[in-house]
């Protein structure tokens, strides 16, 4: 994207000052590349006394080109878990390592990938620390998301992007319950 395209139009309406953004390059050309994250915001709702909310993350990288999306963990942040599940409050973390490939295009404003073409030693590693101690083994990401399992994972996002952002946002359904995600990116 051109910087004359990033800069913003002011706009002075009786008295008022409005500052209107210049239009962004479309996603499918300004997505390609490769993204660090600056913050994941997932909230998983499965029920009224059952909804966590994910932050964090910082840190993975997200290669987007060539037909395919390569998320790398080496490195990234935690997650912290908070929220209620079953009315009782939650407090914990997620933590991914590893390298997750995946074949995945931007076509307009929406990135798409195949699921079933997951591949990579990419595990995802969850500790509860309340209301009950659990530490189960790190899970392998691409049976997670081959299997519609929670996994953290953006695969059907809305993208919206510039010359220096990327945002992912996607809704759905995962392991049965209602999804939200969004993931702030910076162009490496």
């Amino acid at each position: 994207m051109r910087a004359a395209a990033v800069l913003t139009t002011a706009l002075i309406l009786v008295g008022a000052v409005l500052a209107v953004p210049a239009a962004a390059a479309p996603a499918s050309r300004c997505a390609a590349g490769t993204w660090r994250l600056a913050k994941a915001d997932l909230t998983v709702r499965q029920s009224a006394k059952t909804k966590l909310r994910i932050t964090g993350g910082a840190g993975a990288v997200l290669v987007l080109g060539g037909g395919k999306a390569t998320h790398r963990y080496a490195g990234s942040a935690k997650l912290k878990e908070s929220g209620t599940s079953g009315g009782a409050q939650v407090a914990g973390w997620l933590r991914y390592r590893g390298t997750l490939r995946l074949k995945a295009k931007v076509t307009g404003t929406r990135l798409t990938a195949t699921v079933s073409s997951a591949t990579g030693n990419a595990t995802l590693k969850l500790r509860q620390t309340r209301p009950l101690q659990l530490d189960p083994a790190p899970r392998g990401l691409a049976a997670l998301l081959k299997s519609g399992e929670f996994s953290g994972v953006p695969y059907n996002a809305q993208v919206t992007c510039s010359r220096t952002a990327l945002k992912l946002r996607q809704t759905g359904t995962s392991g049965g319950a209602a999804f939200t995600g969004a993931w702030s990116y910076r162009r490496v």
